[in-house]
């Protein structure tokens, strides 16, 4: 009789699900206490928030079941959507071809396809973790303001979980086709179509930082049909980010027979793109392994790279063994080819931001419509900055993991290694936040004043973010993982990212948003006076000290954390 391998794997699952549970039960309550606090916090917040929001939109009688929030809901779920391409790929490539469980598990009897199933089920579950937590409060608030009938809030785990199951499956797919058949110099494959990908985000950038532009000088209605254009991609019938809003949106109006529809299309083109892909895996997996793992490639060659040497000159405060310890990080960041890909996600975002900056400066703005830009720009620089230092530095110390004596032969103290990696984040974070913030007001034509109230700001946030990360990562590890993306969507990094979002609220709210409150009070006063009120400034040093207590708290539990672990 043969063995049934789905309930074999489940069983597994299952095993460790509650050997996990019971280990942190009986290990670690009050550290899963703090993470469940953090959580129910970080999602009140959320809730709270988006419940002004949206109450704030009924209030001014605004159609809140009708066109505004739908459109902001097909962009808030087609960016989702397409982040979750993109992580739950780089998951499953790290599952499938990179880690030691799947070696093994191609040895036994197993289907390629029920392999490919249950490290598929693994990676969703891990890549739409924040998605489904943080998106429910959202929904929840919407409801209540809205008024829904009752079966809507039953309905809203339904839609979400059949929505992550589609990007998913497509992006298993994808990554089964690439690793299966690019050719055997795959690096220079990589960068052609990262080259084709980037002219193609560039054009439409450009194309959307033009009608941007001409919305704001024209203020004519049709100029802001032409920028809502750009974004038709996310309204079109096609999409699926288009099928959840019309199925919420119809739920929220009563109309039953209009909210089913949409929600047995998300589910059906979900589980049909998802029998594709386990079919393609039970075809072309073990081939695909086989060429992922069996290429040489070219000889390689040791030794010291230009990069690791810029790297080594950065840190050159530093004594030479903690210096030797960045650079080993810094080498094992630039060649994993994930974290490259991310790298390069992050980036474009920003570029997009200091792109559309660039057209705005051409618009000639006035003084308050540059201070708000650059706010934005503030924002959104350290938005972007708290989801980079989550993916890239929270997960350094768990993944030392077994090989951590190595490090122990090393003439460092546990203490000494954690100030090596946190040098490592502040040192890149800083530069690339400072230029980033810096040149975009630059284009502005910021003032001196306002210039240097940013420069403080996304430097204390670059430091305090890359303490609490690195602090953190000591604190909260995950040392039988060796999958970074597992480790940074599962429940510690997902407490770690929402920590990170509040300091960066509070940051924000103390350093820069006095200034900016200034210069609106100015501009409706008609003060004609040079500077702002002493009370612009007062926030400062209470932003820096705020990041000293981030920076030194985390580090100083990650080092008492570290200190008692035995490897």
């Amino acid at each position: 009789m043969p063995t049934d391998q789905a309930a074999v794997f489940r069983s597994l699952r299952q095993r460790l699900w509650r050997n996990g549970l019971q280990t942190m039960l009986e290990s670690g309550r009050v550290r899963l206490v703090t993470m469940l606090g953090t959580s129910l916090f970080v999602t009140a917040f959320v809730f709270g928030l988006s419940y002004f929001g949206f109450y704030e939109l009924f209030r001014l009688n605004l159609p809140i079941k009708g066109l505004i929030v739908g459109g902001l809901f097909d962009l808030m779920f087609f960016t989702l959507g397409v982040m979750l391409l993109f992580s739950t790929g780089i998951i499953l490539y790290a599952s499938l071809f990179t880690a030691p469980e799947a070696n093994f598990l191609l040895t036994t009897p197993a289907r390629a396809d029920r392999i490919f199933a249950t490290k598929f089920h693994a990676a969703v579950a891990f890549s739409s973790w924040g998605f489904v937590v943080l998106g429910m409060p959202i929904l929840i608030a919407y409801g209540l303001v809205a008024g829904v009938p009752w079966f809507y809030f039953p309905l809203l785990p339904l839609y979400l979980l059949g929505f992550v199951l589609l990007p998913g499956a497509v992006s298993a797919f994808v990554c089964l086709m690439l690793v299966r058949f690019l050719p055997r110099n795959r690096k220079q494959a990589l960068i052609a179509i990262g080259g084709v990908l980037a002219v193609v985000i560039g054009y439409w950038m450009y194309r959307t930082a033009v009608a941007a532009r001409s919305t704001l000088v024209s203020n004519s209605k049709d100029e802001l049909e032409g920028f809502v254009g750009q974004f038709a991609l996310a309204r079109s019938a096609f999409a699926p980010s288009h099928w959840m809003t019309n199925g919420i949106m119809a739920a929220a109006r009563g109309e039953i027979a209009e909210m089913i529809l949409p929600l047995l299309m998300i589910w059906c083109n979900g589980l049909l793109a998802f029998l594709i892909a386990a079919w393609t895996a039970s075809r072309i997996y073990r081939t695909a392994f086989d060429r992922a793992t069996g290429f040489g490639g070219t000889q390689k060659r040791y030794g010291a790279n230009w990069l690791d040497r810029i790297m080594g000159w950065l840190v050159f405060y530093l004594d030479k063994p903690t210096r030797v310890l960045v650079i080993k990080d810094f080498r094992t960041f630039r060649r994993d080819p994930t974290q490259w890909v991310l790298l390069f996600i992050f980036g474009g975002m920003i570029l997009i931001g200091a792109s559309n900056f660039r057209q705005y400066y051409n618009a000639d703005l006035d003084v308050l419509d540059k201070y708000i830009l650059g706010l934005v720009n503030l924002a959104g620089t350290s938005v972007l900055l708290c989801a980079g230092l989550s993916r890239f530095i929270f997960p350094l110390i768990s993944l030392e993991g077994r090989k951590f004596w190595i490090l122990g032969l090393m003439p460092l103290k546990r203490q000494q290694i954690l100030i090596g990696k946190f040098a490592f984040a502040a040192t890149g974070s800083v530069l690339i936040a400072e230029t980033m913030v810096v040149g975009s007001e630059f284009l502005l034509n910021f003032s001196i004043s306002g210039l240097l109230v940013h420069a403080l700001t996304v430097a204390v946030m670059a430091i305090g973010l890359s303490g609490l990360n690195v602090g953190l990562g000591a604190y909260m590890p995950n040392f039988r993982e060796t999958d970074p993306s597992k480790i940074v969507v599962g429940f510690n990094g997902t407490v770690n990212m929402v920590v990170g979002l509040l300091y960066v609220v509070v940051i924000l709210a103390v350093m820069a948003v006095p200034m900016h409150a200034a210069a609106v009070m100015k501009h409706f006063q008609k003060i004609t006076t040079v500077g702002f009120p002493w009370w612009a400034y007062a926030g400062l040093p209470v932003g820096v000290a705020i990041g000293i207590v981030a920076t030194i708290l985390p580090m100083r539990a990650g080092a008492k954390s570290l200190k008692t672990v035995e490897f």
